[in-house]
């Protein structure tokens, strides 16, 4: 517990003084009683009686003073008759015990300095002007013998007694002047420290600082909001940097954070180390945003883009295509028809059904690139998702050891076409299940979020996971990681979204798993 006086508050500093000059008497009352009780064959009463009775009158001054109201106290008169009391009580403690081997020549000194903090400098040349004529007359009146030292001892005392008197008026105001720059240097840091702890709590990007080793030192509530609820014991900066620490001094990019069972989130995060004289070692001081909606909508825009840019440029090559194809035909009609040979026949059927087989399939790939119709009936998508789960439960071509979470609300009403939507969750969920057959086991969840306008879908799984490279072209037409794949699946089923105006976004980690999260309008 620490001990502080406001130096400009009148009533603290004379509490201080009066607690000071209580002090004073009670050592000299124990120094007294010591002597009394070592020298008890030899005490002589006649002086020890006059000793402690001034010492009564001492005390007896300083009850009556602590009695009094502190607005009493603080009145200069009363201020200086009271140090000047003091000083006449040294005196005479001075006259009993002598002189010249008196051990209490120090208390009138400390009398004008507490008089000096108690009243300053006038205060103090007052005590010292009564402290001199009593200590004189009190010398002078004592039964010692005046010899020229006893002078001489006498004049450097007053000298003394004056030239403390200056340095307490002194020492008082500077103290003052000390005390009044404290506080304005303390409200100063206040503030200061009141608009840092403004700012960090209302910021509205994350903050977190770590210790080198990683340790966590402190939060704001906007991390918490973020990432979910952290604290010392239970997170550390690895955990936010996947399991790493940034090998440089400052880290400026993306992270993919996920803890527990929580969805997979994108951080903007900055970082930076910093040395902090409060730890005295360097600190990591990190801001981070979640970005995770806005990467969704930058990916569904790429996507979008390329999809486009691909259908358009499928479009025109199909023409290109088609075109020549119709003029093989009618040549190969024309020859069948002026040729009598069997074998040559055939040859010529085997060659059209081949050219309808490729026009078959460029009219199927124009269907692709054409756009859909927004669709106009309510469909529940909880429906189909059941249905698509238990459908998936008896396919003999995945592994039946998949646990399956089903967290999504019964009301998940869209505008939609139920058989597009059924072959959209069967290619994610069929996906998925393929991903996970490697472990043998696995978990797919499905958890859903309603908000005011729209619907939040989000199907993970603890699969074998993609890597980034595979996740950008996921999407592409006749892309696949499959030795028997068409490349189609996923290309359909974002072509599908893409016309129920819903937004797909993909998350993966190799060895962790992948999270598709889908977000459809919500039908009024």
């Amino acid at each position: 517990m620490k001990f502080r006086v406001d130096w400009r508050n009148e009533n603290e500093r004379l509490q201080l003084v009066q607690l000071m000059r209580v002090v004073l008497l009670t050592i000299v009352l124990s120094i007294g009683a010591i002597s009394s009780i070592a020298h008890v064959g030899f005490a002589n009463w006649s002086v020890l009686g006059p000793f402690y009775g001034v010492l009564f009158f001492a005390f007896l001054q300083q009850l009556i003073l602590f009695s009094a109201p502190l607005r009493f106290q603080r009145k200069r008169g009363i201020q200086l008759i009271s140090f000047s009391l003091d000083a006449f009580v040294y005196s005479m403690l001075i006259y009993y015990s002598g002189l010249g081997q008196s051990l209490f020549l120090f208390l009138f000194l400390v009398n004008i300095l507490l008089a000096g903090m108690a009243a300053q400098g006038f205060g103090a040349l007052g005590v010292a002007m009564m402290t001199s004529i009593f200590f004189s007359g009190a010398a002078v009146f004592s039964p010692e013998m005046k010899a020229l030292n006893f002078f001489l001892l006498l004049a450097l005392n007053n000298i003394a007694f004056f030239s403390v008197a200056g340095l307490a008026g002194y020492l008082s105001e500077q103290l003052q002047s000390l005390g009044t720059e404290l506080v304005k240097t303390d409200l100063s840091l206040r503030s200061s420290q009141e608009i840092n702890e403004v700012l960090i709590r209302n910021i509205p990007s994350g903050m977190l600082s770590f210790k080198e080793d990683g340790r966590l030192i402190s939060f704001n509530q906007k991390a918490q909001e973020i990432i979910g609820r952290v604290s010392a014991e239970s997170f550390s900066m690895q955990q936010l940097f996947l399991g790493q620490m940034p090998q440089e001094s400052y880290f400026r990019g993306d992270l993919k954070f996920v803890k527990e069972a929580e969805a997979l989130k994108v951080l903007g995060v900055t970082a930076s180390k910093v040395f902090s004289s409060e730890f005295e070692e360097s600190i990591w001081i990190v801001l981070f945003e979640d970005l995770t909606k806005l990467r969704q909508l930058e990916y569904a825009a790429r996507q979008n883009e390329k999809l486009a840019a691909i259908g358009g440029l499928a479009a025109g090559i199909a023409h290109e295509i088609r075109n020549p194809l119709a003029g093989i035909s009618g040549s190969i009609e024309l020859l069948s028809q002026t040729t009598h040979n069997d074998d040559e026949k055939k040859l010529m059927r085997i060659v059209l059904r081949e050219i309808d087989r490729l026009n078959n399939l460029i009219t199927e790939f124009l269907d692709f690139a054409k756009p859909e119709t927004p669709p106009v009936d309510v469909v529940n998508v909880s429906t189909v998702l059941n249905e698509v789960l238990d459908s998936i439960r008896s396919n003999t071509q995945v592994t039946a050891q998949i646990e399956q979470i089903r967290e999504y609300s019964s009301e998940l009403n869209i505008l939609g076409r139920k058989d597009k939507l059924k072959q959209v969750f069967l290619n994610i969920v069929l996906n998925s299940y393929q991903a996970m057959n490697e472990k043998g086991q696995g978990q797919l969840s499905i958890h859903s979020q309603v908000f005011e306008d729209q619907i939040e879908l989000r199907i993970r799984d603890t699969g074998c996971g993609m890597s980034e490279a595979t996740r950008v072209r996921m999407f592409e037409p006749f892309h696949t990681t499959k030795p028997k794949g068409t490349g189609l699946g996923l290309a359909v089923t974002h072509k599908i979204l893409e016309g129920h105006r819903a937004k797909i976004f993909v998350a993966s980690q190799v060895g962790v798993g992948t999270e598709f999260v889908l977000t459809f309008p919500r039908a009024s």
